[in-house]
C-alpha cells in the first residue's frame, strides 16, 4: 500500500514539474523587447548594400533589380536639377503653378481611409508648412524636366512605356507609412530632408507580416505601438532600417514589405516600373554614359494597366492573394461566380444583357451584392490593380 502510495505521489509531482517546465517555456509576447514599440525598434540587424551613385543599367538591372536585392544610392539624386532648383520660391514663380492641381492627404499618420482634397500646386505651397497636408500626386508636368530619369534606368525598352508612374512626394515632414508591399520595382530619390525605411525581406519573413488588408497590400498594425498580440509574427521578424538623406536614392525591390516615415521639410519622387518586364530588356540597348538630359519629360508612362498583361504577374499576384487568406474553398468560388452569371441571365438563355440588368429587381441586385461581397478579395484587388486606385498609396 504505501508503494502504491509512493508511486502515485512520484507521478504527481513529475506530471506538476512537466507543467511548470511549459509554463515557464510558453514564450509571453508582452516581455518581447519590440512590445508596443514603433515597427522595426528592435531586431533591426540587417544591412543593405551602399554605393556612391547611380550603378550603370546591366549592373543594376542583373545584380539588383531581377534578384529583388535592395540598393542605397548615396549622391545619386544629385544629378538632377532638382536637386539645386526645387526650392519652395522655384515652385511659386514656376508656370503653371497656380493652374496644375494636386492630390493632398490631410493626415501625416497614413490612414488609408482619409479623405483627400484638391487644391492648386501653388496653393499647396503657400500652405504646407503651417498644416498637416501632405501632397502625394504625380510629378507636375511643368516641372517634370528637372528631374533626370534615375541612369540606371536609362534603356530604351524602360523609357518606352514600362515606367508605370512618377509620384511626388511632398510635405513638412513627420509623415508615417503604414506597413505594406508594392506591386512594381521602385527607385525612391530623395530631394530634400530625411527619410527612414523600415524592409522586410518578403521570401524569408513574408508569412511573419500579416497583410490583413490584402486588397490594399498593407497591414492594420499600429507603426507606432506593435502589439506583439495582435500581430505574434513580427517578433520573429530580422529588420532593415535604412536612412537616407537629401541627395540619396533607394531602390526597393517588388513586393519588400516596407514601412517610411520622413523628418524636417521633405520633397522626393519615386519611378515605379513593371518587375515583371526586367528580364525583357534589351540591356545592349541602354545608355553606358547616364544622359543628363533625360528627364521624366521624355517617358512615355504606361500606367498600371500594364502590371497586369504578364502570366508571370497574374499567377504571382494570385498566389499574393491565396496566402493571405490561408486558403480558398472551390466550391464557394466558384458558386460565387456562377451566382452572379445566373443572377443576370434572367431568361436563363446563357447569355446576359443590357436589357437584363436595367430590369433587374432590388432582391436580386441584393443577392449580387451578396455574390460580389464573396469574391472581393479577388476582385476589388484585381480592379484596383488595373486602373490604379491605390498608386499613390503605396510609398511615403
Amino acid at each position: 500500500m504505501f508503494f502504491l502510495y509512493s508511486s502515485y505521489v512520484v507521478q504527481s509531482f513529475c506530471v506538476v514539474i512537466f507543467l511548470l517546465k511549459l509554463c515557464l517555456s510558453e514564450r509571453i509576447l508582452e516581455n518581447e523587447a519590440g512590445h508596443l514599440k514603433p515597427f522595426g525598434a528592435t531586431n533591426s540587424v540587417l544591412d543593405v548594400e551602399r554605393i556612391s551613385g547611380f550603378p550603370n543599367p546591366r549592373t543594376f538591372f542583373e545584380k539588383y533589380a531581377i534578384p529583388k536585392r535592395p540598393l542605397i544610392m548615396r549622391d545619386a539624386a544629385k544629378v538632377s536639377r532638382a536637386f539645386h532648383l526645387w526650392t519652395d520660391e522655384y515652385f511659386y514663380s514656376a508656370e503653371g503653378s497656380k493652374s496644375h492641381k494636386v492630390s493632398t492627404e490631410t493626415m501625416k499618420k497614413e490612414d488609408r481611409n482619409q479623405q483627400t482634397k484638391e487644391m492648386s500646386f501653388f496653393d499647396f505651397v503657400l500652405k504646407y508648412n503651417d498644416s498637416d497636408i501632405y501632397m502625394v500626386n504625380p510629378v507636375p508636368e511643368f516641372i517634370r524636366d528637372d528631374v533626370t530619369v534615375p541612369c540606371s534606368l536609362q534603356c530604351e525598352d524602360v523609357i518606352d512605356g514600362k515606367i508605370v508612374e512618377s509620384v511626388m512626394w511632398f510635405s513638412s515632414g513627420g509623415t508615417k507609412s503604414v506597413v505594406h508591399t508594392d506591386s512594381v520595382d521602385n527607385i525612391n530619390c530623395l530631394y530634400r530632408g530625411d527619410k527612414t525605411f523600415v524592409m522586410v525581406d518578403p521570401d524569408i519573413y513574408g508569412d511573419k507580416v500579416d497583410m490583413d488588408h490584402p486588397e490594399g497590400a498593407y497591414s492594420s498594425v499600429d507603426v507606432d505601438r506593435v502589439d506583439y498580440n495582435k500581430y505574434p509574427g513580427l517578433a520573429d521578424v530580422e529588420y532593415y532600417t535604412i536612412n537616407i538623406t537629401a541627395g540619396d536614392c533607394l531602390f526597393i525591390p517588388y513586393k519588400w514589405i516596407h514601412q517610411v516615415r520622413s523628418y524636417g521639410s521633405n520633397i522626393a519622387v519615386n519611378i515605379w516600373w513593371n518587375h515583371f518586364k526586367n528580364k525583357d530588356i534589351n540591356l545592349d540597348l541602354c545608355n553606358h554614359q547616364c544622359n543628363l538630359d533625360m528627364t521624366l519629360g521624355n517617358v512615355e508612362f504606361g500606367g498600371f494597366e500594364q502590371v497586369m498583361e504578364t502570366l508571370d504577374s497574374i499567377k504571382d499576384h494570385m498566389n499574393g492573394l491565396v496566402l493571405s487568406k490561408k486558403e480558398i474553398d472551390y466550391e464557394g468560388f466558384i458558386t460565387a461566380i456562377v451566382g452572379l452569371f445566373v443572377s443576370m441571365d434572367t431568361n436563363s438563355d446563357g447569355k446576359m444583357t443590357k436589357d437584363e440588368l436595367q430590369n433587374l429587381s432590388e432582391s436580386v441586385w441584393t443577392d449580387i451584392w451578396r455574390n460580389m461581397r464573396e469574391l472581393s478579395d479577388f476582385l476589388d484587388d484585381f480592379d484596383k490593380m488595373r486602373h490604379g486606385d491605390f498608386r499613390f498609396k503605396d510609398e511615403l
